[in-house]
C-alpha cells in the first residue's frame, strides 16, 4: 500500500490547473491579436476620412463658386459621414470578438466541470 501511495505517476491538479492557464491565455492572445488588426485597418481608414474632411472643408473655403462649393461640401460630407460608418464597423467587430471570446471561455468551463463530474476511471 505504501509503494502505490509513494508512486509519483497519479493525478497532479496543478498540471491540470496550469495547462487550462495556458490554454486561456493562448485564446487570449489570439483574439487580441485579431482586434489588433481591427484597428490598425480601423485608424488607417479613420485618418484617411479624416483627410477628406480636411480636403473638404479646404476646398469649400477656397471656392469661388456654387458648384465648386456644392462639390465640396459633398466630399466634406462623404468624409464625414464614413468616419461615422467606421466607428460603427469597429463597435461591431469588437462587440462580436467579445462575444466569440466570451463563449470560447464558456466552452473551456464546461469542459472542465464536465471532466470534474465525470467518475474516474481505473
Amino acid at each position: 500500500m505504501k509503494k502505490v501511495l509513494e508512486k509519483k505517476g497519479g493525478f497532479d491538479a496543478d498540471k491540470i490547473e496550469t495547462r487550462r492557464k495556458e490554454m486561456e491565455q493562448m485564446i487570449f492572445q489570439r483574439y487580441e491579436s485579431d482586434m489588433f488588426k481591427v484597428k490598425v485597418v480601423y485608424w488607417i481608414f479613420f485618418v484617411l476620412c479624416l483627410g477628406m474632411m480636411a480636403g473638404g472643408y479646404i476646398g469649400l473655403r477656397s471656392a469661388d463658386n456654387t458648384k465648386t462649393m456644392l462639390c465640396w461640401v459633398i466630399f466634406f460630407m462623404i468624409g464625414f459621414n464614413s468616419t461615422i460608418l467606421m466607428k460603427l464597423w469597429y463597435w461591431v467587430v469588437d462587440t462580436k470578438h467579445n462575444v466569440l471570446k466570451e463563449m470560447k471561455q464558456l466552452e473551456l468551463q464546461i469542459a472542465a466541470l464536465a471532466g470534474k463530474e465525470s467518475p474516474a476511471e481505473s
